[in-house]
């Protein structure tokens, strides 16, 4: 049963305090034996996980069954010797959310209560306050009423009047603040460093609502300062002080948080998180037993647990419905990237988005990598969608009826279902699309019929090509389709130039609708890169190709027969050189021409990487290729915008009349070769090698950084973002 009810599902467990023997005057706190049961009886029901990692995999909808995490809230010493020793022998990961205040020697207010009213004398007279009655400090029931009252009225005071009100309980206990035990800096720093998550749960934990908004800001960003410097790391999670939602923090506070720079944060409201909950509202609860059969019931009763979540929409911003296949968790294409900038910097433009994309299942490859990337406050459906060569495949065939106009058809109805749902929900102001993937305007064009809202149809690069797609059949109904698309939607946006004009000459009733937003790169990406940079330390020539190859149209045997012809005459050293295709897509076959051409042992075919390490390897190659051949002639891949961003010389295998070419014209450091004619290439390899030796600055890569700002993606997103305020007036 727990099975069932946990798929999609994640339980996120909450602790604070766990000393190894209770206090005497706090009877229901957790001691450490009773957490230990807990946490043996949730590693039998649950498999533990990182938050963040977790969270992720929520996100991308591939969390795996029976997920939990485990968190920890306030900060205590006594958690290096108890609590920690524990998580380690049994393999656990937790996350600790601190208040920073106490690394400042500012105590936890409810320990200074706790200390102050344990340590008060026998003899001391009652304590007396408007609306509180008597606190008395006698015997331990009166001490253990008394730490009930006081924790209950501080916890709602405005932080002024607490701490005025603890001040003045510490001078009739005759107590000093100095001395409640605090966590240290040392304490702190051994968590992060034993691989622990640190997350920030404010300055000094007032109940955010009881705050200005100066002061809630200031507890909110100023406590992530305070523990990333102490740290010396990024502390990207928050917990809401007492964490009810809608009486401890509202949504002024959740935008707070956002804009402090936290990609998720937790609360206290009992349930689980699924795929459509806010990442700045995950639940969390406290299983407390004290049976097994006691815990299963709570188990449970959590898993259907229906909490409150606040509204988390921005008002003033215009609302957008994206569709698109390519979106993180798939990987192996470009398509993801121009998808996941444009739902990045949209809001930027005053844009907010949702996202209906396919069922992680549909992806041949996935990886969760760019799943951080997206906007904490995007809504992103996930459709079911099956792929027919691999889920309607028998022994490998598959009906080609079962792949019109593409192997994942199955996603239009359900599409079309949770698209609108979504328009129900959100009530944007239009709908947008992207090609590839003709079944992603399919959805996106039934859902413009069926709302009458405005469509825009990112077609990217052009819908056919001389050999793409191959079959009759396949022509006929993308032809017929790309018509259907002209004449209904709103706007229709290309990659290129080129692009552009043949669809105006071709369709000349609709060559109004054509515009261009051409590919780009990633500012942050290469901001990440630049500040992580490291050199390379093998000492090896590295030739890189990033990303896919098409054998046929993306065709390497000219360039492995002009080095080959280098290697022979002595221009090149085998011995030093290393031809790297990252995450090539046809890896076997790429490899087989390289044999062909006897360079084995030159040619590296590496697997994908995460994309900021990509962006890194890019940078610290000594030439990076690109290949395009003239079936391609008006496309232009993606990558050549990473290329020129990441200031390294360029070698340009391509059609001369191609797209790509001229593109590439405009900038230095690019060395240009015939696709057709491995002299060609040989000719432009020896040219480069002859300016090898020149420092970048010398061959002044340096001037690229102007001509490509042009083509940022924030650049990019504006452009759209004009277009949608046109199309939506």
């Amino acid at each position: 049963m727990l099975e069932i009810l946990s798929r999609g599902k994640l339980t996120t467990l909450l602790f604070h305090k766990v000393p190894k023997v209770r206090h005497p005057l706090v009877p229901a706190e957790l001691a450490l034996a009773d957490f230990s049961a807990i946490l043996g009886a949730t590693l039998r029901r649950f498999r533990v996980l990182p938050l963040e990692e977790a969270v992720t995999a929520l996100r991308a909808g591939n969390l795996p069954p029976r997920a939990a995490c485990i968190t920890f809230d306030d900060g205590y010493p006594d958690w290096r010797s108890g609590v920690l020793p524990e998580l380690e022998r049994l393999g656990v990961h937790a996350t600790f959310f601190l208040t920073a205040g106490q690394y400042g020697g500012l105590p936890m207010w409810n320990e200074r209560i706790l200390h102050a009213v344990h340590a008060a004398p026998v003899n001391t007279a009652p304590l007396y306050w408007a609306g509180l009655g008597e606190l008395r400090f006698g015997e331990q029931r009166e001490r253990q009423r008394s730490i009930e009252i006081l924790d209950a009225f501080l916890k709602y005071q405005e932080p002024a009047e607490k701490e005025q009100l603890l001040c003045n309980l510490e001078q009739h206990t005759k107590y000093e603040q100095q001395l409640v035990p605090i966590m240290s800096v040392d304490d702190l720093r051994h968590l992060h460093a034993r691989g622990f998550g640190i997350g920030s749960h404010s300055i000094t934990h007032p109940i955010l609502s009881r705050c200005t908004p100066h002061q809630a800001y200031q507890e909110i960003a100023g406590a992530r300062e305070q523990l990333e410097s102490l740290i010396r790391g990024k502390v990207t999670t928050f917990a809401y002080p007492n964490g009810t939602p809608g009486k401890d923090f509202g949504p002024e506070h959740i935008e707070m948080a956002r804009r402090a720079g936290y990609r998720l944060a937790v609360t206290t409201q009992r349930g689980v998180a699924s795929a459509n909950t806010p990442l700045m509202q995950i639940p969390r609860f406290t299983p407390w037993g004290p049976s097994a059969g006691r815990m299963d019931l709570q188990f449970m009763r959590n898993l259907l647990q229906k909490g409150t979540v606040l509204p988390e929409e921005q008002s003033g911003r215009r609302r957008a419905l994206m569709v698109a296949f390519h979106f993180p968790p798939q990987a192996g294409s470009s398509g993801v990237l121009r998808s996941l900038n444009f739902v990045k910097y949209l809001p930027l433009q005053g844009w907010q988005t949702s996202v209906l994309t396919a069922s992680p299942k549909a992806y041949v490859q996935q990886r969760n990598d760019l799943v951080p990337s997206i906007p904490s406050d995007t809504v992103v459906i996930r459709a079911g969608a099956l792929d027919a060569a691999r889920h309607l495949a028998i022994r490998g065939k598959y009906l080609r009826l079962s792949a019109l106009p593409d192997r994942w058809s199955t996603w239009w109805l359900p599409g079309v279902w949770a698209g609108l749902s979504e328009v129900r929900r959100s009530r944007p102001h239009l709908i947008w699309s992207t090609y590839p993937i003709a079944t992603a305007h399919m959805i996106g064009g039934t859902l413009a019929m069926l709302t009458g809202l405005p469509w825009v149809a990112d077609f990217r690069d052009p819908m056919l090509n001389s050999s793409n797609p191959a079959g009759a059949l396949q022509r006929r109904v993308v032809r017929w389709l790309e018509l259907l698309i002209l004449r209904n939607a709103s706007a229709c946006v290309f990659t290129t130039t080129s692009s552009a004009q043949n669809y105006r000459k071709e369709y000349l009733d609709f060559a109004f609708k054509c515009h261009v937003i051409e590919n780009g790169y990633d500012d942050d990406a290469f901001e990440q890169a630049e500040r992580d940079k490291k050199p390379r330390e093998d000492g090896r020539m590295l030739m890189l190709h990033s990303g896919l190859i098409y054998p046929a149209d993306r065709d390497p045997s000219t360039f492995f027969s002009a080095v080959r012809q280098l290697i022979d005459h002595g221009d090149l050293n085998a011995e030093s050189l290393c031809i790297r295709f990252r995450a090539p897509g046809h890896g076997s076959e790429v490899y087989e021409c390289a044999q062909r051409h006897g360079l084995e042992k030159v040619v590296e075919i590496a697997p994908p990487v995460p994309y900021q390490d990509a962006i890194a390897e890019m940078m610290t190659a000594n030439l990076l290729l690109v290949f395009q051949g003239s079936n391609f002639n008006a496309q232009v891949p993606a990558k050549i915008y990473e290329y020129v961003r990441s200031l390294r010389p360029i070698l340009a295998v391509t059609d001369p009349a191609g797209e790509t070419n001229r593109q590439l014209g405009q900038f230095v450091g690019v060395w240009t070769a015939n696709i057709a004619s491995d002299n060609s290439v040989a000719a432009a390899l020896v040219n480069w090698l002859a300016s090898d030796r020149l420092t970048p600055e010398e061959i002044s890569l340096q001037q690229n950084l102007e001509l490509v700002k042009r083509y940022s993606r924030r650049a990019a997103t504006a452009q759209l973002g004009e277009l949608f305020e046109r199309l939506s007036r």
